[in-house]
């Protein structure tokens, strides 16, 4: 929420893609990835044995919470060396700041201009990195060249999703200021942390983004999403996105809790760019290219 961000991972069906603004990206560029995955794991045959009709649906089919996570720790398996790459850009920038007044000095001055804006430049610039910036990447890099009037469509209500991510990441580390403070001391960061991992994350930023993705998937139904949520919806969707989402962004955010608040958000654009384009090379892997 970092809430960073937004950050996937930050890993849904349709449209087929890996948790928050930058968790929702890893459920946009990586859901297939991890659909592969669970099939690719060998998993005994057991004789079927019907449950009890008193037993609730949700628990009459074998699982456990290693199921869940698995898919998860395989993408970060496949894909560290993308995670890592990226973090180190994300920290090397932190201690540039601290030692290099060139780099301080603009840091500050992008700060300045981003809080000239406040909230509504934070959701512009977080609908950008999430997806101009990686689509731009796809276009260039990756194997879907073709833009479709679907497409676009698609690309008009994502910059819409993810400013909205943008105005409640800044309003959370807004609240994180008031509750816990503001340093770089373990008093400060580590609480901010634990309600970030273990609040924001799994209850608020990952289940809002599949609700998101839900309403496109069901024809733009409040309802039907409404009648959809459930323990087998949250265990299939949300728990084998938390495992990415924790690796790429815990590193970061032992730093950017650190930071004045003002630069907070800027430091979290930095590395939800950095997210976007990973899971471009994630959301990519084995796809066949597009002219």
């Amino acid at each position: 929420m970092k809430s960073s961000s937004i950050m996937g991972p930050a890993f849904l069906s349709p449209p087929k893609v890996l948790p928050s603004s930058k968790h929702a990206l890893s459920i946009m560029k990586t859901n297939s990835l991890i659909q592969d995955l669970k099939s690719s794991i060998p998993r005994p045959s057991k004789p079927a044995v019907a449950a009890p009709r008193s037993r609730p649906e949700f628990l009459s089919t074998p699982w456990t919470l290693a199921d869940a996570l698995r898919p998860g720790l395989l993408a970060v398996r496949h894909f560290y060396r993308v995670f890592l790459f990226f973090q180190s850009v994300a920290i090397g920038l932190y201690f540039a700041y601290a030692n290099l007044p060139p780099v301080q000095q603009a840091v500050d001055s992008f700060a300045n201009w981003k809080a000239s804006g406040g909230l509504l430049l934070s959701g512009l610039l977080t609908a950008v990195a999430g997806t101009i910036l990686p689509e731009t990447a796809r276009t260039i890099l990756g194997p879907d060249r073709s833009w479709s009037g679907e497409r676009l469509r698609k690309l008009a209500c994502n910059f819409l999703f993810f400013g909205l991510n943008g105005l409640l990441v800044e309003l959370f580390y807004m609240l994180q200021a008031h509750l816990f403070g503001i340093g770089a001391t373990s008093s400060v960061v580590l609480p901010k942390i634990l309600l970030d991992f273990f609040g924001f994350i799994p209850w608020f930023a990952l289940p809002m983004s599949v609700s998101y993705f839900l309403w496109l998937e069901l024809g733009w139904s409040p309802l039907r999403i409404l009648r959809s949520w459930n323990w087998a919806l949250y265990r299939d969707r949300v728990l084998p996105l938390l495992f990415p989402d924790y690796v790429y962004w815990g590193p970061i955010l032992l730093f950017l809790y650190g930071l004045p608040l003002a630069l907070q958000v800027p430091y979290f654009l930095l590395a939800f760019s950095g997210w976007s384009l990973a899971f471009v090379f994630i959301g990519s892997y084995g796809l066949p290219s597009k002219k």
